[in-house]
């Protein structure tokens, strides 16, 4: 079969090359040979010359014009590609895969506001999503700062590209960004799921079991001071076993960051400091308020 490709292709530029008379459509089969032997380079070159012999009453619908820009597309001829989508587009052409190719070559261009648009217009246009599409949409919205468009786009990417580290990070900071704490909190976790000394999972998890240590901590030494009774003695003692509780667990938390981020520690020390004074604990107390600033 691809002889006989060849052949057809072979004999139509000896006819072209010998310059008989010209049938424009033998310039398209031509082009169409090309491209079923992969020679996109010289089935773009044949497109060109098609276009060019064409008149206005023969020139072809935009669908025409949308296949050879893919051919050029492919051949990495990205200024005629986006010639000729633009001249589809004049036609009326407007299908999915033109915006699809025209967000590569925007990508490749580095031209980020055009491939969004290409993207979103594309993406509006398909009956199916396109997991990959959102993954690249919700990487271009995180870096220019769309972050309620990056969390529509999560919604849509892949599972296997939500779990990975680069994505579980930038998810937890676009929800930390736009106050998402219950979100941010579960995302933290699958953070340290997968990268356990991840600094900013740890911190939020520090923190948090630091503040829940402390709140319970208050409320139940503020109710024993309002009514110091012998029974609410009893309470308190419960309440503030229930504190150490969340109190170890921060620990756990802030010990690890020590590790793994020392260029922090005296933001560290400080709770550290309070939660061995919390425990009675003189000693490990001093030893960290030495590096609080």
């Amino acid at each position: 079969m691809k002889n006989t490709y060849s052949l057809v292709l072979l004999l139509l530029l000896i006819a072209a090359a010998c310059k008989t008379p010209v049938n424009i459509a033998e310039y398209r089969e031509s082009a169409v040979a090309a491209e079923e032997l992969n020679d996109y380079l010289l089935a773009t070159d044949r497109w060109e010359y098609y276009f060019s012999q064409v008149s206005a009453e023969n020139e072809p619908d935009g669908s025409v014009y949308a296949h050879a820009a893919q051919t050029a597309f492919e051949a990495a001829r990205l200024g005629k590609s986006l010639e000729w989508f633009e001249k589809a587009a004049q036609k009326g052409y407007n299908e999915p895969p033109m915006h699809k190719t025209l967000a590569l070559i925007h990508q490749y261009q580095g031209n980020v506001s055009k491939e969004i648009s290409a993207l979103e217009e594309y993406i509006t246009r398909s009956e199916k999503a396109d997991p990959d599409a959102y993954s690249r949409l919700f990487s271009i919205y995180y870096t220019t700062d769309q972050a309620e468009k990056a969390i529509e786009a999560w919604e849509n990417i892949p599972d296997t590209e939500k779990r990975t580290e680069q994505n579980l990070d930038r998810y937890f900071t676009l929800n930390k960004q736009l106050k998402n704490d219950a979100t941010a909190d579960s995302v933290s976790m699958a953070l340290l799921e997968i990268a356990p000394e991840h600094v900013g999972a740890l911190e939020w998890q520090a923190q948090k079991k630091y503040n829940l240590g402390a709140a319970r901590y208050k409320k139940e030494m503020d109710a024993y001071e309002a009514r110091p009774t012998t029974g609410n003695y009893q309470t308190l003692l419960r309440g503030l076993k229930a504190a150490s509780v969340h109190f170890r667990e921060a620990l756990q938390y802030f010990e690890t960051l020590w590790e793994v981020n020392p260029d922090d520690r005296h933001r560290y020390a400080e709770y550290m400091n309070n939660i061995h004074v919390r425990f009675n604990d003189k000693q490990k107390a001093d030893y960290y308020r030495k590096f609080i600033n």
